[in-house]
């Protein structure tokens, strides 16, 4: 008896040294399997880990793996051996769980002890700090392999293996709440140095806005005043003077709804996406000398248009200022835009054959530093570059997740509300 308690304690003394070093619960579950083997002989073992609240679990296998470990996590209800985890039986042995009931209820997930053929089963529990924190699985090709003797030397190696996971498992937590933290706090400061630089765009725009109804729809309509007051002085108007007054007057409305149209994108919030881009692009070149071909094609099936509309909206200014810097500086004879989608992403590409815009800055100021900021507050990934082509072009190509996330959302609703479109 003494000698085999000597085996018993050189076996457990080589399973805790097979733990250390380890830094990940698989990792150090795995170290252990070998030297567990030597006490209880098994065809497969795995270790099934309570989340913090006790709900889920997670299945770390050594040797061959099963369905058990492919997901993330499992509900504990559905789990075949859930009464070990819920502490209302101390163990599980079985000889043919193939057959035995305890295994197989409505819901269990016990797909694998049919695939792998995982007949003589021995389920001892993980205690740490005084609770139940898992369970060790061991088991078996063969019927009929395990004793109780073997269930209690199983016991005393979770015993052992279970504060380390335990620590490992806390540690993992930590160091992702850490990242987690370090992640909000780094996305905090973009929202505010994008925020502020938006902001800073905004003040321009408005700046910019009020200089062109002060010299231009203003002094339009301060001339058909005069010409109004000199008509009334002659006391009769003729058909040639109304109809320059009427043009005017027209030409006034035209560039008011410019101005408004760059205020808040009406056509993007009635029609989507697509029929924004396609009448930015159209308005866009409409005056363009020499004249500039354009196509846009649209292959997402509507993909843009299940996106928030702050995340809608800021999509569209970035990809308005695309169009806005080949048609001013690129001197392009043609102008495509692509919008596409998978069921995960959705991506634009705008590309031009003009004049190309060399190296571009993410952090530079302006329209292309304002696009980076925009595709930032939304999670949009921006990259700006060469179109390939022989003679030049530029191709910008935005993509953003389908689904992004609602704090991201909320931050892309800040600037949404003006267009920024400064030169490069």
């Amino acid at each position: 008896m003494a000698e085999v308690s000597l085996v018993l304690i050189d076996r457990l003394l080589a399973i805790s040294r097979a733990l250390a070093g380890h830094i990940d619960p698989g990792t150090a579950f795995r170290a252990t399997a070998i030297e567990i083997g030597t006490l209880i002989p098994h065809d497969h073992i795995d270790l099934a880990v309570l989340s913090h609240d006790g709900r889920m679990h997670a299945c770390y296998e050594a040797g061959f793996h099963t369905s058990w470990s492919e997901l993330a996590q499992h509900p504990v209800e559905g789990s075949p051996i859930r009464f070990v985890l819920w502490g209302k039986t101390p163990y599980l042995l079985s000889d043919n769980a193939l057959v035995d009931d305890r295994f197989h209820f409505a819901g269990a997930f016990d797909e694998p002890i049919f695939a792998a053929k995982l007949r003589s089963r021995i389920i001892v529990p993980l205690r740490a700090r005084g609770s139940v924190i898992g369970a060790l699985n061991i088991s078996r090709h063969e019927i009929g392999c395990y004793t109780l003797a073997d269930v209690a030397v199983a016991q005393q190696c979770a015993d052992l293996i279970a504060p380390y996971i335990f620590a490992l498992i806390q540690t993992e937590e930590a160091r992702r709440a850490m990242l987690a933290e370090s992640d909000a706090r780094n996305r905090v400061e973009l929202l505010r140095v994008g925020a502020s630089q938006l902001t800073e765009g905004m003040e321009r725009e408005r700046r910019r806005m009020a200089m062109d109804l002060h010299d231009q729809t203003l002094a339009d309509l301060a001339r058909i005043a005069r010409q109004l007051s000199a008509l009334r002085g002659q006391g009769v108007a003729r058909a040639a003077q109304l109809a320059d007054l009427e043009q005017e007057v027209a030409g006034c409305l035209t560039e008011l709804r410019h101005i408004v149209d760059a205020m808040r994108p009406s056509v993007l919030e009635l029609f989507g996406l697509r029929d924004a881009v396609e009448a930015h692009l159209n308005r866009s070149v409409s005056k363009a000398k020499p004249p500039i071909a354009v196509r846009i094609a649209d292959t997402s099936d509507g993909g843009a248009d299940s996106l928030a509309e702050p995340v809608r909206t800021a999509l569209y200014r970035i990809v308005q200022e695309a169009i806005n810097n080949a048609v001013r500086h690129a001197a392009p004879h043609r102008i495509d835009v692509l919008l596409a989608s998978t069921a995960s992403v959705l991506r634009v590409i705008v590309t031009d054959d003009g004049q190309g815009c060399g190296a571009v800055d993410p952090a530079a100021y302006g329209g292309i530093g304002h696009m980076h900021t925009r595709a930032a507050l939304i999670g949009a990934r921006l990259r700006i570059g060469q179109a390939g082509r022989k003679n030049g072009g530029t191709r910008v190509v935005v993509e953003i997740d389908r689904q992004p996330s609602r704090e991201l959302a909320a931050a892309a609703a800040v600037p949404g509300e003006f267009a920024v479109s400064e030169a490069m």
